[in-house]
């Protein structure tokens, strides 16, 4: 059985190396009915991993009619996935992606035997920083920032086509035409990304090689054309300091009316050396592309307030947020973790009844009103489900494993 090193100092370092993004031509064929017969219409799936003593990790994925109550065990049990993996739904396709030296990317769909196979052969050389489902699950946005030691590189986009499983297209932009340090003395990274009608914005920070955060003073977003992702400016907003964090893809928001917020909260993946900015939410408009001066929500210091660690969009105005309170925090702090819900129009934020204090802000899926996320709380892990209009949570499966990185559902 092949084992990886699981750790996240190495899995931010994906996003700083050099890197090119390819794929097959001929991609290879699912195996028929050799996977998991799926019963029912549809099924949930899970990316999990078990970590042993030596912290080295394996990866499988499992499946489940039923996310709200029983045990899920790996033994006999699972599709053992190559290296390390991070995953997402796009349409009606399950993602697994790989990262630390694995390129491959498999697409977990069900097919017409009601098997829970993969479409192979696609490749992202050294995994990617983002990934999107855009044109109404159609295609996947891939994000991947690639630079040397001297900080030359490029930013690269790609759009795969889920129909025919391959790299349709791919726009790169040299990293320095976006943001160039005076001395040299560090690069940026990505932090999350936002499509908003003929424009995609990006929030990025400064890092070295050496993971310093030089410059906590400000937030940046770097502003595109969509599709061609032609480089149109960067602006800066020195009321806070920089938007998302490494990895979490949470920097950056658009709701339905077109406004788009970005959200910093000065704790995890940043120094703790510097003067540091209040959490806050910052607001660009709806038409515009520059930030809105009268627009500030500062999320600590209110009613069941915090730094909001992790977050994912749930629809009117609302996020489902990973938050913890702690006045002092460190560079890698993901701990004492719970769930809110915060309300980015009327400023409120509100806190989830039942929800577990947790460690570790991992991947949330989204269906209707409800979020499901996993939380492990001692040496238990679950799975929760919480109701967003009721801001309530509820304990669900419990799964025997060391962590989940991703959920989705595919239907037949």
């Amino acid at each position: 059985m092949k084992t990886i090193r699981h750790h996240f100092y190495a899995a931010v370092a994906l996003s700083l190396a050099v890197a090119t993004t390819s794929c097959s031509k001929d991609p290879v064929p699912d195996n028929g009915n050799e996977g998991p017969l799926i019963e029912g219409n549809s099924t949930y799936v899970l990316g999990v991993g078990v970590t042993d003593a030596e912290n080295n990790s394996t990866n499988y994925i499992v499946h489940t009619s039923n996310l709200l109550s029983g045990k899920i065990s790996l033994i006999n049990n699972g599709i053992l996935q190559e290296g390390y993996r991070e995953y997402i739904t796009v349409g009606n396709n399950f993602y697994s992606i790989g990262g630390l030296g694995v390129n491959n990317v498999d697409a977990y769909y069900i097919n017409d035997q009601s098997r829970l196979v993969a479409k192979t052969g696609l490749v992202f050389e050294n995994g990617a920083s983002d990934y999107l489902s855009v044109d109404n699950g159609q295609a996947l946005l891939g994000v991947q920032v690639a630079t040397d030691a001297n900080y030359d590189g490029n930013a690269e986009f790609f759009f795969v086509d889920v129909a025919s499983n391959s790299i349709e297209d791919k726009v790169t932009v040299p990293t320095k035409d976006i943001y160039e340090a005076d001395d040299n003395g560090h690069g940026w990274n990505h932090s999350g990304i936002a499509i908003r009608g003929n424009q995609a914005f990006q929030t990025i920070f400064p890092i070295s090689k050496a993971w310093a955060t030089p410059d906590v003073s400000r937030n940046y977003v770097a502003v595109y054309s969509y599709p061609d992702f032609e480089f149109q400016k960067l602006i800066t907003d020195t009321r806070t300091g920089p938007a998302g964090a490494p990895l979490l893809r949470s920097g950056i928001f658009a709701t339905e009316s077109g406004d788009l917020y970005t959200i910093s909260h000065d704790g995890y993946g940043f120094e703790q050396t510097q003067d540091m900015k209040d959490p806050a939410i910052l607001k660009i408009k709806a038409g515009t592309d520059e930030f809105d001066e009268d627009y500030y929500f500062k999320t600590t210091g209110i009613a069941n307030g915090g730094r909001i660690i992790r977050a994912v969009y749930v629809g009117n105005n609302k996020l489902f947020a990973q938050i913890h309170d702690k006045a002092e925090t460190t560079q890698w702090d993901q701990t004492g973790l719970r769930y809110a819900i915060v309300d980015v129009v009327e400023k409120k934020i509100t806190a989830v009844a039942s929800t577990p204090i947790y460690d570790g802000a991992e991947d949330m899926f989204v269906e209707g009103n409800k979020v499901y996320i996993p939380a492990k709380v001692g040496n238990t892990l679950n799975v929760y489900e919480v109701d967003v209009t009721t801001a309530t949570a509820k304990k669900g499966v419990e799964i025997e494993a060391t962590y989940i990185k991703g959920l989705g559902k595919l239907t037949k």
